[in-house]
């Protein structure tokens, strides 16, 4: 078995669950007839799930041109052998070492603007490289290069950051984004699967404000960023931006850090589970959920109880359970 470390270099890869439907390039978001919409599963393969800019994962298996891959969180899915780039050529220590060579000093950072352009200067009206989604990780200057003397580093314009992209002479290429679409990064160490290193109470209200930064994105089935979303996407999503890994998928996983819980004990930030779907909770009886419900087809907020502004008596009847990292 193959055991290739690779590296998404695009803003998003979308996985498929077999290889032929990679090579068909279904499109996102179409579901499969047959299936409830934000199940993460199709019953006979398609649209698995989506990496984005910068996330890394390993080769387990090739096959007629398409990649089955690993990612860093666990998933399996299935890539285009185009789409493959080695760790090798553009990984972590590469990258940091060409830079450091360049007299920058360098830091991972994470996006966390929902969408946020990499422009070809530090001003508004410059030219746009490309575009990154929230959670994608990019390396850049450290706020103590900044305002160096030396020759590669220059004061920027307030507000702004240096970033590096593959390509170009020394195999990088210089970028710009602004400064608050971006926060440190430590690596994808940065990621655990138990508790976060912070209040119970502070994490529950960072969890929820994230969740409603999706809030109105439109429902994409095996989507994670705010051009496309599916249910177990928003909850991975929210979860995966404050520093914890959970199953991709809308179960409870052994060996991930949700358990089981009383529905009753449930409370904001934590996980309720429907047959086929997964919500967040919010308290009172709500939650914020993707769902591809006819009615609005988005990143939506409902009630569990009658007689509340968007209640859902289907989703109240199907309950059935509850998941917490606490």
């Amino acid at each position: 078995m193959l055991r290739k470390p690779g590296i998404c270099q695009k803003p998003v890869i979308t996985l498929y669950e077999t290889p032929a439907y990679a090579a068909c390039g279904i499109a996102v978001g179409a579901e499969p007839t047959g299936v409830q919409p934000g199940t993460g599963t199709p019953e006979n393969g398609g649209v698995a799930d989506e990496i984005l800019f910068g996330w890394q994962y390993e080769v387990l298996e090739e096959k007629d041109s398409f990649y089955k891959i690993r990612t860093h969180y666990g998933y399996e899915g299935w890539i285009a052998a185009e789409e493959y780039v080695s760790m090798e050529s553009v990984g972590d220590t590469g990258v940091c070492y060409d830079a450091q060579n360049s007299g920058c000093a360098m830091e991972l950072f994470q996006v966390c603007q929902n969408i946020a352009d990499v422009l070809e200067a530090e001003r508004v009206q410059a030219r746009r490289i490309t575009t990154l989604y929230a959670g994608s990780l990019i390396w850049a200057e450290k706020d103590s290069a900044l305002g160096d003397s030396s020759a590669a580093a220059r004061l920027l314009q307030p507000g702004w950051r240096r970033v590096f992209l593959p390509g170009g002479i020394g195999g990088l290429r210089e970028g710009y984004m602004r400064s608050r679409f971006l926060e440190p990064c430590r690596g994808q160490e940065r990621w655990r699967k138990w508790a976060p290193q912070r209040s119970e109470e502070a994490f529950r209200k960072s969890i929820v404000q994230t969740a409603y930064s999706y809030l109105g994105t439109q429902y994409r089935w095996g989507g994670k960023t705010a051009c496309g979303i599916d249910c177990s996407g928003l909850a991975f999503m929210s979860y995966f931006r404050n520093g914890i890994l959970i199953w991709r998928d809308a179960a409870i996983k052994e060996g991930y850090p949700v358990h089981e819980i009383p529905i009753e004990q449930a409370k904001p930030g934590d996980l309720l589970f429907f047959p086929g779907h997964v919500a967040i909770y919010l308290g009172n009886g709500r939650i914020i959920h993707a769902t591809g419900h006819p009615e609005s087809s988005c990143v939506t907020v409902n009630s569990l109880w009658e007689g509340e502004p968007g209640y859902r008596e289907d989703l109240k009847n199907s309950l059935c359970a509850a998941g917490s990292i606490f």
